[in-house]
C-alpha cells in the first residue's frame, strides 16, 4: 500500500503541472489574420506549451495598453512598446493579439518582417519576430520591433466553431 503521503505529494505535483499549462480562450479582434482567421474566431491556446517555432500562430500581449498610442519621435517609438511589466499568469485582462512567428533569437530577420527591424539584422536573445497574415491591416514587429518572448500568452493550437 502507498502511504498516503506519497499519494498526496504526487497529486499535488500533477496539479500544479497542469495549472501551469492550462489552455485559454481568446477571441480574434480585426483583420489582422486573414485569411488564416477571421475576425471573431475563438481559439484554444496552450500556455507554457512546446518550444515556440516560426509560423506558431501565438497569442501574446499587444505592445501598448487600450488607449494608448505611439508617436515616432527620432525614428522610435514614444513610449517605446512593451513598458508595462509582462502579464502573470492568471491576469487576463490585458490586451491579446494573435500573430504568427517569423523568426526567434539568433534567427535573422526576414523580409516579410522588415519595416522598423532591418532584414538580415539578428533577433536578439529573448525576442521574437512576428508578423499577421494581412500586413496592411497588421501592427507587429514591422511597427513596434521585437517583441519580448515573456509577453507571448500561448501558442495557438486550435479555432473552435
Amino acid at each position: 500500500m502507498v502511504p498516503a503521503v506519497v499519494v498526496t505529494i504526487v497529486l499535488a505535483a500533477v496539479g500544479l503541472f497542469a495549472a501551469s499549462r492550462r489552455p485559454a480562450l481568446v477571441r480574434v479582434a480585426g483583420q489582422s489574420m486573414t485569411p488564416t482567421l477571421a475576425d471573431g474566431d475563438r481559439l484554444l491556446a496552450w500556455r507554457r506549451s512546446r518550444p515556440l517555432r516560426v509560423g506558431d500562430i501565438v497569442v501574446l500581449e499587444a505592445p501598448y495598453p487600450v488607449g494608448v498610442v505611439p508617436h515616432s519621435v527620432a525614428g522610435a517609438l514614444d513610449p517605446p512598446p512593451w513598458q508595462t511589466r509582462p502579464a502573470s499568469a492568471g491576469e487576463l485582462d490585458r490586451r491579446w493579439i494573435v500573430k504568427r512567428i517569423v523568426a526567434l533569437p539568433a534567427d535573422v530577420v526576414p523580409p516579410e518582417g522588415a519595416g522598423r527591424l532591418v532584414a538580415g539584422t539578428e533577433v536578439p536573445p529573448g525576442c521574437l519576430v512576428v508578423v499577421g497574415d494581412n500586413p496592411a491591416q497588421s501592427y507587429d514587429s514591422r511597427q513596434a520591433g521585437f517583441v519580448p518572448a515573456d509577453r507571448v500568452l500561448g501558442l495557438v493550437i486550435r479555432r473552435l466553431k
